[in-house]
């Protein structure tokens, strides 16, 4: 090895050496943890106001996003999204969207992942009323552009209902 070439390798090795930890500290994820419950609870109110600003807010806006929607629909892009956005917000009369045990885990500094239970009670113009309820995830990343956690892929199923007991016939008397 050239002598004159240590001090470039001692300054790479230094940088790396420097650079940021992507593990978090347990008291920096309580912090994050929280900083997205509060994230959910404004995303659940902003889906139920049905109001395109107060839903598309909360969502990383790029190519990648993806989301699976309740009937089975996929969307990747953002472009996509919104296009299935603006068109769900358009036919829905009346919507309660109730997120139940929201479980967040912060898996690095830019990434972090919520499973929930969901209720859904769904008046459109296509259906009608519907009820039915399911599970959900999404995916958060933290945008480096304002550093806001955003969601960067949603999935939200629609579990069965449950089956009818199987009525016997009334005995005569």
């Amino acid at each position: 090895m050239r002598w004159y070439r240590v001090p470039s390798v001692l300054a790479v090795l230094t940088l790396f050496a420097c650079a940021p930890s992507d593990e978090v500290s347990p008291a920096e994820q309580a912090v994050e943890e929280q900083v997205i419950r509060d994230l959910i609870l404004a995303w659940e109110r902003g889906v139920n106001s049905l109001k395109w600003d107060s839903v598309t807010m909360f969502y990383h806006k790029s190519p990648d996003m993806v989301a699976i929607w309740s009937d089975g629909r996929r969307t990747e892009g953002w472009e996509a999204e919104s296009t299935a956005t603006a068109e769900f917000l358009a036919r829905t009369t009346a919507l309660n969207f109730d997120v139940q045990e929201p479980s967040t885990q912060v898996l690095s500094r830019r990434v972090a992942l919520t499973t929930f239970r969901h209720a859904i009670d769904l008046t459109d113009s296509l259906t009608g009323r519907q009820l039915f309820s399911g599970y959900g995830t999404l995916v958060w990343i933290k945008d480096p552009t304002d550093n806001r956690w955003k969601i960067h892929a949603r999935q939200i199923s629609r579990n069965p209902p449950p089956a009818q007991p199987a009525r016997t016939p009334a005995r005569r008397r």
